[in-house]
């Protein structure tokens, strides 16, 4: 398998390759200043070069390419602030060999400000999250990048950005977000452009371009948090879209339905490490009677975890997480591919074991689901190395097992692919 490119190798063979030589993995030593220090600029920017290439570790008939990833992307990242206001820039130029195709991506552009002592605003473009589950989103219904997660892309990726108004009150004892989305933002699913997806019309996998009809309305999210003896305690609003298209218009087109969740969460300490828990009911506003098999259902999602130090610079956590399916007797007597339809209470597992070694420089990652009930499993194993303040390389892979064709991670048997980045922070 052809896993560098030639763009890759360039950058690579540009490193300062002595760093591979030494022992004690040090940092540059640090020069003193003696001169006199200047007033800090009210401007501050930064930014990367990042290559990146992925391939699969197997044929995929639907799609018929082996390359996953295969780009080049240049951030650049400004910020602004003077008193009590802030304007942040982060713009990424992208040079994407997959699809053939070069862009600008606007991943911030906002601006910060406090009209009273007790309230913050944020507007314009920007990437929002809340919520404690690690890989598993309850309440947190911003939109994510989920064609980036599979590919190898640097997890930050996973959170896309939406144009939106956040605005945060605090008080003595807690707190309140309210986030408008003037217009609906959804996820980045998969749609047949790097990553095949299993089609119950035809009973197999498929590469057709999927290109959903998007609602034309905005969405709400709100959140009201407090703290009391060392527990965090969060309540949840949504007024909105489900974020992948769940939906089947009369004229055969997916599009999103209309769906509100109101949740809760808490984090806690116990023993030597951190407890969370996170529910949230999915109210689906066009098919609360869950016998219209064009709508999805209504559904329960609550999920437990833990998380703590087991040995030097070695963590583990785990979740639990149950999927529970609202009116299923009806969604099964109604489906047009009741074989295909998830159980009634879908429910996985997952672990996240994470070593630091030499110095903390060398990242050891390796984050799985399982499912039983769906007889399917997900293994996102990674390596990542700090050369030095500058230099990152990153490697890693997606791993999907499953039994059955239609399930949520057994469909992508044939997407399980591994990746290479070689990053550089300027």
């Amino acid at each position: 398998m052809n896993f560098f490119k030639p763009s890759l190798l360039i950058i690579l063979a540009s490193m300062n390759l002595s760093v591979f030589a030494t022992d004690d993995w040090s940092d540059d030593n640090w020069e003193e200043d003696w001169g006199t220090e200047e007033t800090p600029s009210q401007w501050q920017w930064s930014g990367f070069l990042e290559a990146g290439y992925g391939s699969r570790l197997q044929s995929d008939s639907a799609i018929g390419r082996d390359k996953t990833l295969s780009e080049i992307r240049a951030r650049v990242e400004l910020e602004y602030q003077v008193d009590n206001w802030r304007f942040d820039l982060e713009v990424d130029g992208l040079y994407d060999d997959l699809l053939h195709k070069s862009e600008i991506q606007t991943r911030v552009a906002s601006i910060s400000f406090s009209p009273l002592n007790n309230m913050d605003i944020k507007a314009g473009r920007q990437v929002l999250t809340w919520g404690t589950g690690d890989y598993l989103f309850l309440n947190d219904l911003f939109a994510k990048d989920w064609q980036s997660y599979f590919s190898g892309r640097d997890d930050e990726y996973l959170k896309a950005s939406s144009n939106s108004i956040k605005t945060s009150w605090f008080a003595d004892s807690f707190s309140v977000d309210l986030v408008w989305t003037p217009r609906f933002t959804p996820d980045h699913t998969l749609n047949g452009d790097r990553f095949s997806y299993f089609s119950p019309a035809t009973g197999q996998s498929s590469a057709v371009h999927l290109n959903p009809d998007e609602p034309a309305g905005s969405s709400w999210s709100g959140r009201l948090s407090t703290n009391h003896n060392s527990v965090e305690y969060s309540l949840y609003g949504y007024m909105g879209y489900w974020t992948t298209p769940l939906g089947i218009k009369a004229n055969g087109r997916m599009t999103y339905p209309e769906l509100n969740v109101w949740g809760a969460s808490l984090r806690m300490p116990v023993g030597n490490g951190l407890f969370n828990s996170e529910i949230a009911w999915y109210d689906s506003r066009e098919d609360r009677s869950g016998d219209n098999p064009q709508t999805a259902n209504s559904q329960v999602r609550w999920l437990a975890g833990y998380e703590q130090e087991i040995g030097i610079n070695l963590t583990a956590a785990v979740q639990y997480y149950l999927e529970w399916t609202q009116d299923y007797d009806q969604l099964k007597s109604n489906s047009a591919t009741p074989d295909f339809e998830q159980d009634e209470y879908r429910q996985l597992l997952t672990m996240r074991l994470t070593k630091l070694t030499h110095q903390q420089k060398l990242t050891w990652s390796l984050f799985s689901f399982w499912s039983w009930t769906d007889k399917d499993t997900y293994l996102k194993p990674s390596v990542s190395w700090r050369i030095n303040d500058q230099w990152t390389v990153a490697t890693g892979a997606n791993l999907f097992y499953g039994r059955q064709k239609h399930s949520f991670f057994g469909q992508h048997k044939d997407n399980s692919n591994a990746w290479l980045r070689v990053r550089w922070n300027y």
